[in-house]
Formats: structure tokens, C-alpha cells, sequence
């Protein structure tokens, strides 16, 4: 026999499917909730340490500047050092050259010369006297370049005041200067010079010897016979 179901199954139905959809609905959603929120922490924790990395860079790169600055700081103090570390070596090897230099300035003065001035600027002596004649100036030009620690020595100037054919002046003759007379020194008919020279330490002496150097010119000897 066919049993018929007379209750409203068709109501219960639609409202299960309801219920299963909503259900459905829900779960998508929080599924779809879920996954954004874990992409977005991921993608924050990312950025976060990005962040962090370029933060950590940013105080990296300050402190290669100040090590930088702190090592340009320490170049230019060792530069300072070095620089003076060079003077103090060459005034150490210079201290000697004066006293050298008015030792073989002494040696090389002839007889018959004597000096009236000697100054010295920087490495160039210039020596003013009066000499017997210029052989004798030629001979104290060779004397000091024959130093070590002189050169390039060469004349200035030269003057002489000689007479032609006069008489060579004796020591009894007077000369009248103003209202005083005195006697005619052999000093009175000396040739005025002014010679320069150039100091030299070894090194530069060995270099100049080296290159060679022009004789010096020997002046008549005619123009001493005054003396």
C-alpha cells in the first residue's frame, strides 16, 4: 500500500538549504577574512622589516661617515706629522751647514783681501771687499766653489781705480784727507769686488759636479801692478 507524506516537507527543505547556504556564506566569508588578514600580516611584517633593514642601514651608513670624517680627520693630522717630521730633518741636517759654511768662508780668504760686508738671504752669500787685485778675487772664487758646501760662485762687480802710468804710490807719500794727512796705504789702490755663491748641501754639490761646471774667467793680471 503507498504511503503519501502530507507534511510540509517542501518548507523544511528550502529552509535546510537556506540554513546549508548561509552556512556556506559565512564560511567563505570568514575564509575570505582569514586570508586577507594573513596576506596583510604578511605584507606588514615584510614592510616592518624593510623598515627595520633601512633603519639599520641608515645608522650603518652614519657611522661609515663619522669613521670616514675620523679617518680624513687622521690623514690630514698624519699629513701635518709627516710635514713636520720633513722639517725637523732638514733643519737637523742644516744645523751644521753655517758653521761649515764660516769655516770654508775663513779657509778661502787669500792674503791681500779682506771682506767689508758678508750677508746671506736664503742660500745666496754675497761677499763685498777690496782685494789687491782681481787674481786674487778669481782665487777666492775657486776656493769656494772647491767647498762642499759652496758653488756657483761668480762676480758681481768689480772696480778698480788705477792711474795709467803713474808711479806706483810708496809709503811715504801723504795723502790729504779734509784738514789730515796720512801716508798712502797699499790698501788705497785695491780693487772693490762683490762675488755671490750659492750654498749647496753634498747632494746638490755631487749634482753640480756631476753637470760640470765653466771655469771661472781670470782678469789681467796687469791691473794689480798699483799695488
Amino acid at each position: 500500500m503507498a504511503r503519501i507524506n502530507l507534511l510540509p516537507w517542501r518548507q523544511e527543505e528550502r529552509a535546510r538549504r537556506n540554513k546549508e547556504f548561509m552556512t556556506l556564506v559565512v564560511a567563505v566569508v570568514l575564509l575570505a577574512l582569514l586570508s586577507a588578514f594573513a596576506t596583510w600580516s604578511y605584507f606588514n611584517n615584510e614592510l616592518q622589516d624593510q623598515r627595520d633593514a633601512n633603519a639599520l642601514i641608515e645608522q650603518e651608513n652614519s657611522r661609515l661617515d663619522a669613521a670616514l670624517k675620523e679617518i680624513d680627520t687622521l690623514e690630514q693630522r698624519r699629513e701635518d706629522i709627516i710635514a713636520r717630521m720633513q722639517v725637523i730633518q732638514d733643519l737637523q741636517g742644516r744645523r751644521p751647514v753655517p758653521v761649515r759654511l764660516w769655516d770654508d768662508i775663513a779657509n778661502a780668504i787669500p792674503p791681500a783681501l779682506y771682506l767689508t760686508s758678508l750677508k746671506r738671504e736664503g742660500d745666496l752669500i754675497t761677499l763685498i771687499g777690496f782685494a789687491d787685485n782681481p787674481n786674487v778675487v778669481s782665487s777666492l772664487i775657486r776656493s769656494l766653489d772647491n767647498s762642499e758646501w759652496m758653488g756657483n760662485s761668480a762676480v758681481r762687480n768689480i772696480q778698480q781705480n788705477i792711474t795709467a802710468y803713474a808711479p806706483a804710490p810708496t809709503l811715504s807719500t801723504t795723502v790729504t784727507t779734509g784738514e789730515q794727512s796720512r801716508p798712502v796705504y797699499p790698501e788705497d789702490s785695491y780693487v772693490q769686488f762683490e762675488i755671490t755663491t750659492q750654498v749647496q748641501l753634498e747632494t746638490d754639490k755631487a749634482e753640480t759636479d756631476a753637470a760640470g761646471t765653466l771655469p771661472v774667467p781670470t782678469p789681467p793680471s796687469e791691473s794689480g801692478e798699483g799695488s
